[in-house]
């Protein structure tokens, strides 16, 4: 629990997160041990919050004089309740709901950059950890309530990340500079938003995609890594760029993006550097077929698993079947001459081991 100076019972850190992140810092003295907590109450460690480790960073880079940030967040509420994100079941997933959204403004025209929507409670979380952007953002549909789905806590989203990473560095060069500018912010918001999230390893399907089909039909990239390493080589009409078709089209078997990591834009930039096609493509077939093959090792693995479980479950269903039946004929045998039949050892150690 935080103990001073504000007091913040309810705030939970497990030991293993405080003697990793908060310990070796000066603010360990705001810390204290919390009284234990009733059998039935189910404790989560507060630390598992993201908004909680994004106000840690904050509080830290800035030199806070204590922790009362930290108990700040996990006391937010709001009257329209939790961000949808948080009932999200896979990861991408961002649950509609009819409530009050926000929005930033585009500085040079003033209007509202809707295709980026913010729930009241992620706005809440924003403007107690970073107080620069008070007020910074505008209620879309004039205030009234509406069905949307929220850009951010978007569960395993390196973009909802991303979004996030733009509204700090906006708060940090207002208090280095005194003045706020949205201008970087909203030109990323603007870049990216309308683009499907980068799909990494991942196939999808329905989503369109960029491609080499008369040089390398392997090489499959995403809208928004084609902007970031792509885009700008076609722009300088560099040779390879010009051989990645201009329009992004569906392939009927979905894709997974070949330039998310840096080791695969470093074959890019590699082959880029020479013109030499089929070097990338050499790089590209090697991955496919290591990934191909890691994917055959992990569904053997999960077969083997489920296996393995289920003669686990048969084994102990027999097992118990067979302690009952040994009950049963002890308790008979009691029943009928009034002496207990001896029964294994193991036999009894199996059954606490089962009932158990």
């Amino acid at each position: 629990m935080i103990s001073g100076p504000q007091q913040f019972p309810n705030f939970d850190i497990c030991p293993t997160c405080f003697d990793t992140s908060i310990k070796p810092t000066a603010y360990a003295r705001f810390f204290s041990r919390s009284p234990p907590k009733p059998e039935t109450m189910a404790t989560q460690c507060d630390f598992s919050n993201l908004w909680v480790r994004i106000a840690w960073v904050w509080l830290f880079s800035q030199s806070a004089s204590d922790a009362s940030l930290l108990g700040m967040i996990t006391a937010i509420q709001v009257p329209e309740g939790p961000c949808p994100n948080s009932q999200a079941e896979k990861a991408g997933e961002k649950p509609t709901a009819t409530r009050q959204w926000f929005c930033l403004s585009n500085p040079r025209t003033g209007a509202l950059i809707e295709d980026l929507t913010i729930c009241s409670h992620c706005i809440a979380h924003i403007e107690t950890i970073l107080p620069p952007m008070r007020g910074v953002f505008g209620a879309a549909a004039g205030g009234a309530s509406c069905p949307a789905t929220c850009d951010l806590m978007v569960p395993n989203s390196q973009r909802s990340l991303s979004y996030i990473n733009q509204i700090v560095e906006v708060a940090e060069k207002t208090l280095k500079t005194g003045y706020l500018d949205l201008t970087p912010a909203a030109e990323y918001i603007e870049k990216y938003a309308l683009l499907p999230e980068c799909p990494k390893n991942n196939t999808v399907k329905n989503v369109g995609c960029y491609s080499m089909p008369s040089s390398v039909p392997e090489f499959t990239v995403c809208q928004e890594c084609y902007n970031e390493v792509i885009l700008s080589e076609v722009q300088k009409e560099a040779p390879l760029a010009r051989q990645v078709s201009t329009a992004p089209s569906i392939p009927p078997d979905g894709f997974s993006c070949q330039l998310y990591s840096p080791r695969t834009r470093q074959f890019w930039q590699d082959s880029l550097t020479t013109g030499d096609a089929g070097l990338l493509r050499q790089k590209v077939t090697e991955r496919k077929q290591k990934q191909m093959e890691l994917t055959r090792k992990a569904d053997q693995l999960t077969l083997t698993y489920h296996q393995q479980k289920m003669q686990a479950k048969h084994h102990n269903e027999m097992m118990l079947i067979e302690t009952r039946t040994a009950m049963h004929s002890a308790r008979t045998w009691q029943a009928t001459t009034g002496v207990i039949r001896p029964v294994s050892l193991h036999t009894l150690v199996d059954c606490l081991e089962i009932c158990s």
